[in-house]
């Protein structure tokens, strides 16, 4: 059974989604592409929950992205090869590297290689605040999140699991969007440069509805249906805003140049939403003396799309969900929920594997268990027997021949239960000091204060000293008590009015049937 994958990307332009199909063993297919223009400063999470429903998007599992312009890489070296390790060590190499305090990051790696028990990794960082608002968006609008990416390299990833940046070659990779581009640069599908450029497609699509006349929509369909003329004469204006972007692409490639291997690739594909986008192709092309294209994935995917649509929004979030569905050359994946697990076991045959050695690895554990469980029953069994021989010599000294201490106490307890009765038959019932005391303190009313300063007991009588508000309240008790049947006499002495005037001391001795 197929998985239902759904990719969304937020921006200043809008909303764009996608949903791919990643079946067991066949190609992954694209099976839609939604885009929505946001109206206002943002998108709020009815808005986002209204997107979910009105187009009935999957929530299976949902992976959206983070703009990149906060994202921090560093490429570090650590003497370990197994992740558990990796893992915890990595807040304490990445914390000199880092202009942020690293409990305010949240931290992605990617291992580039591994050899003779060390690890080679390329390390993303993000701010947690960052992740936050995001993940928050998602969870007012009831939409569960499987994973954050963030947008530029899930582009890139499109580029790289489509095979339009081959990953045994190079790439240079322009992801653009509203407030600010990201250039990049990979070889052998490693992530060697990366960089914030300030241009953005705001300002660049502003001068084509001036050049127009055109609003938002109408200008983004006219743009997407133009003819070779009418982009030709829309082109000529846009030379110093693309001058702009040229300029700031040289100026941040010039550090490569510098070092090995000196040179920089021949192509550069350009991703991004707005409208428009394909006119820079001819100008960069020429500014920078490279081939520049905006590429299309679908030509490498399945999918069921209309003919001509458009696809220059598709790299992000195709990127995002590609990467959910385990196809992740990027490795940057934040926040990441583990799926069901039925569905890693049919994700591939190496997880299939790793499953049945895990199910092997409980087996033995579970047996193991059993077995350390029944040598430590034994042994309590054996303490056990060991403490009752033990009570039963301290209460039985006189027993010496024991076969089964448990039967010998019940039939020895028994014997002392039958001369018990035989006892209490002849000379009757004697009551215990705990039932004498029960019967004081119930015959004493209890709306009378009563203090006792100094109390004995023995087993013939009690002797109490202690106070009360009036010498009512000591007769009182006195009538009370002496109205019991297990106690013989009631005695109070030495009643007297005390240095405060409200209290009455006195003592009392009670003596009981014996």
């Amino acid at each position: 059974m197929a998985r239902i994958i759904t990719g969304v990307e937020i921006n200043r332009q809008g909303i764009q989604a996608v949903e791919i199909s990643v079946p067991l063993k066949k190609q992954v297919q694209l099976l839609r592409y939604i885009e929505e223009p946001i109206e206002g400063d943002g998108l709020s999470p009815d808005g986002l929950s209204l997107f979910f429903a009105e187009h009935g998007l999957s929530k299976e599992e949902v992976v959206t992205a983070v703009p990149g312009d906060l994202l921090i890489t560093r490429e570090i070296s650590v003497p370990f090869r197994e992740r558990g390790k990796i893992e915890k060590i990595l807040p304490y190499e990445m914390e000199p590297l880092v202009p942020f305090p690293i409990d305010e990051l949240d931290l992605a790696y990617r291992i580039l290689r591994q050899e003779q028990g060390k690890s080679e990794l390329l390390v993303y960082a993000l701010p947690k605040s960052v992740l936050d608002r995001r993940t928050q968006l998602f969870e007012a609008a009831e939409v569960p999140l499987r994973m954050l990416s963030v947008s530029s390299l899930s582009a890139a990833n499109t580029l790289l699991q489509t095979g339009i940046i081959p990953q045994d070659g190079e790439g240079l990779h322009l992801h653009v969007t509203s407030d600010f581009s990201i250039l990049s640069l990979y070889r052998q599908g490693k992530l060697t440069h990366f960089t914030r450029i300030q241009w953005s497609d705001r300002n660049y699509f502003e001068k084509i509805q001036e050049i127009t006349g055109l609003e938002g929509p109408i200008l983004a369909e006219r743009l997407a249906a133009a003819t070779q003329a009418e982009a030709a004469e829309i082109e000529e204006p846009l030379g110093d805003v693309t001058a702009k972007l040229s300029g700031q692409i040289q100026r941040s490639l010039q550090p490569l140049l510098l070092s090995p291997p000196g040179r920089l690739p021949n192509a550069l594909y350009v991703t991004g939403a707005a409208p428009g986008l394909h006119l820079l192709t001819p100008f960069l092309a020429a500014q920078l003396s490279k081939q520049v294209e905006i590429p299309n994935p679908l030509q490498q995917l399945e999918h069921n799309l209309a003919p001509g649509q458009a696809c220059q929004g598709v790299h992000a979030p195709l990127g995002m969900a590609l990467m959910q569905g385990g196809r992740d050359a990027i490795a940057c994946a934040y926040r990441k929920k583990k799926s069901s697990f039925a569905a890693r076991l049919v994700e591939s045959k190496r997880q299939l594997r790793y499953a049945v050695f895990i199910g092997v690895f409980l087996l033995v554990g579970l047996l193991a268990d059993f077995y350390v469980g029944i040598q430590a029953k034994e042994y309590q069994v054996r303490r056990i027997q060991q403490e009752m021989r033990s009570l039963f010599q301290e209460t039985f000294p006189n027993e010496k021949n024991v076969v089964n201490e448990l039967e010998q106490m019940k039939l020895l307890v028994k014997e002392i239960e039958k001369q018990n009765e035989i006892f209490e038959n002849v000379f009757g019932e004697k009551p215990s000091p705990l039932e004498i005391l029960k019967e004081i303190t119930e015959r004493i009313p209890n709306e009378i204060q009563l203090v006792i300063n100094n109390f004995s007991l023995d087993d013939r009588s009690v002797r109490f000293v202690g106070w009360t508000d009036s010498f009512n309240s000591v007769n009182r008790i006195e009538q009370e008590l002496r109205k019991s049947p297990l106690l013989a006499t009631v005695k109070v002495s030495n009643a007297k009015v005390g240095k405060s005037k409200e209290q009455v001391n006195f003592q009392m001795t009670i003596t009981f049937e014996s």
